[in-house]
């Protein structure tokens, strides 16, 4: 099967109803809201073949950072399109977003609980740029994955 091809679509309606995807990504619905109005909400739709010309399969909320960085803030992908390829398609997608708004840097963080999200993000060719100690422990909720929690952000940086 080829690539399948990515699009941000922006989001400029009521940003509420992305809440239920989102919390795929980062579980604490008082975190979520704190940044959901903070940068850009795109959905991501993909071309996946079918009588659709195009299908809602997640959503990414980018941020500015920094002078010279564009942050994934919250990807999520719906359950029924993870595995298939998309996530890696979706970071593509961003990455070309970052790079045509003069952005030389994409950065992301995810919990130090997240195996599998960490091999993602260094499998899409991010590298290591840091740590926020203690970041998790913030949240209202303890961050519990495969029965471990969470306590640091790893960061990861792409230089685009």
């Amino acid at each position: 099967m080829p690539d399948p091809l990515i699009t941000l679509r922006r989001v400029d309606g009521d940003r509420g109803a992305f809440i239920p995807l989102l919390l795929e990504a980062d579980e604490s619905e008082p975190m979520v809201r704190g940044y959901l109005e903070a940068g850009e909400l795109f959905e991501l739709t993909a071309d996946l073949g079918g009588p659709a010309a195009a299908e809602a399969v997640g959503a990414v909320l980018l941020t500015p950072t920094e002078p010279d960085a564009l942050e994934i803030k919250n990807i999520a992908l719906r359950a029924e399109h993870r595995g298939r390829g998309l996530g890696r398609a979706a970071i593509g997608a961003i990455a070309t977003e970052a790079r045509s708004r003069g952005a030389p840097r994409l950065v992301v963080g995810t919990a130090d609980s997240s195996a599998g999200t960490i091999a993602f993000y260094r499998a899409c060719g991010f590298r290591d740029s840091g740590r926020l100690e203690g970041f998790f422990d913030a949240y209202p909720e303890p961050v519990i994955e495969d029965g471990v929690q969470a306590h640091d952000m790893i960061l990861f940086e792409m230089l685009l």
